[in-house]
């Protein structure tokens, strides 16, 4: 039988050990901006290339800032299967949801997309015991840091679009690292409510 793992609110706490929650709520260094008519915060996420570190061995490596749309995945009622995880070995990596024509309206306040995780393990794969599932909104981006195992974006129920922004030299394995694991079941219900049950 599957691993089953239960979805969770993404927030700024919960996410600390695979990364950065980038979104204006809950963060307590807010200054004011533009004659104050805008709000910035500075720092949201650590931007990480450590291609520079880990010495000559490895190509240089160029920011790469572009756009991901990605389709919703199909689900089996409220429940989805996570089949592979991936990591960016020396890059941390930026999704920030945008809105762009023909993408339907929603509040932007509910859940339109997975973030899954898992820590390493001792075999330098993912650690399946560790595994994590967060709801996030349009309202919320994330940045995973360097070599943190997750899924490939999901998106639930919509197509969802993302400026991406990750450091890349086009040395496969360098680039993006893959792991095909045994499956594990996440119980949308919590979060996704239109979803139907099976």
């Amino acid at each position: 039988m599957p691993r089953q793992v239960t979805i969770e609110p993404l927030t700024i706490e919960s996410f600390r050990p695979y990364g950065d929650v980038i979104q204006l709520e809950g963060n307590k260094n807010v200054v004011l901006a533009n004659q104050g008519t805008a709000k910035r915060v500075n720092y949201v996420a650590k931007l990480e290339n450590l291609r520079e570190a880990s010495g000559p061995a490895l190509q240089n490596a160029r920011p790469n800032m572009c756009i991901f749309s990605s389709a919703p995945r199909p689900t089996v009622g409220s429940r989805f299967e996570v089949k592979l995880l991936e990591r960016h070995p020396y890059s941390s990596q930026v999704f920030m949801p945008i809105f762009q024509h023909g993408v339907r309206n929603t509040n932007p306040d509910e859940p339109c997309y997975l973030v899954i995780v898992a820590e390493n393990g001792a075999d330098d794969k993912p650690d399946l015991n560790t595994i994590r599932a967060f709801a996030a909104s349009s309202t919320q981006g994330i940045n995973y840091k360097a070599n943190s195992w997750h899924s490939p974006m999901v998106t639930i129920g919509q197509r969802v679009n993302f400026v991406v922004l990750v450091w890349e030299n086009g040395v496969a394995l360098q680039d993006c690292d893959e792991a095909p694991i045994s499956p594990v079941v996440i119980d949308l219900s919590p979060s996704f409510k239109g979803l139907s049950k099976l």
